[in-house]
């Protein structure tokens, strides 16, 4: 964080540490499997962008959204993060950045292909910090980005084969993650 910028604005630790707590409260409501609690620390017209890209306007929708992966692609998933900065733009507006990962159901450890990286506006309005908008995108190390473009580069039988075998070692593994196949021509 930038000390200068934090006390050129006025801001304090208290200040701080409750934006913070927006991203632990999150945490704690993902392993909950609790989508009323997710969205709790949302103002009611938020954005949310989800993870593979749906912008999602206002709490209603996020509950909507996030109630169904908790009872099915994610149900199950355990989730860890970390607040990287925090950054005031005002003494009643900041940036947060965050990162998370998370195990999906049966894994023991967190899958490096859900790693994603959140960046939270955050607002205090009547004395309350609350998230105005979350933008959370995928995060890939070089080597999973060469590896997936060189699927998109490939002629579409030669994707539509890929495809079938991660179908065929799902299905003779046991397919714990859910429904997720590699699509043909894109990666969502």
């Amino acid at each position: 964080m930038n000390s200068k910028l934090t006390q050129a604005h006025g801001s304090n630790s208290t200040d701080e540490k409750a934006i913070r707590t927006i991203h632990h409260r999150m945490i704690d409501a993902w392993n909950a499997g609790d989508a009323a609690a997710f969205i709790e620390p949302f103002r009611d017209d938020a954005d949310f962008v989800a993870f593979e890209g749906t912008h999602l306007k206002g709490r209603a929708e996020m509950r909507s959204f996030h109630q169904r992966i908790f009872d099915t692609v994610v149900k199950g998933s355990r989730m860890e993060g970390e607040v990287k900065f925090v950054r005031f733009l005002s003494p009643v507006m900041a940036v947060m950045h965050s990162t998370v990962t998370y195990a999906l159901r049966g894994q023991t450890k967190a899958s490096r292909a859900r790693d994603s990286m959140q960046l939270t506006v955050v607002a205090r309005r009547d004395g309350e910090w609350r998230a105005e908008a979350l933008m959370n995108a995928s995060r890939l190390a070089m080597e999973d980005q060469h590896f997936l473009d060189g699927i998109d580069l490939l002629p579409a039988e030669a994707q539509q084969e890929v495809t079938d075998l991660v179908a065929s070692l799902k299905k003779r593994h046991g397919d714990m993650a859910g429904s997720y196949a590699i699509k043909q021509g894109s990666r969502s």
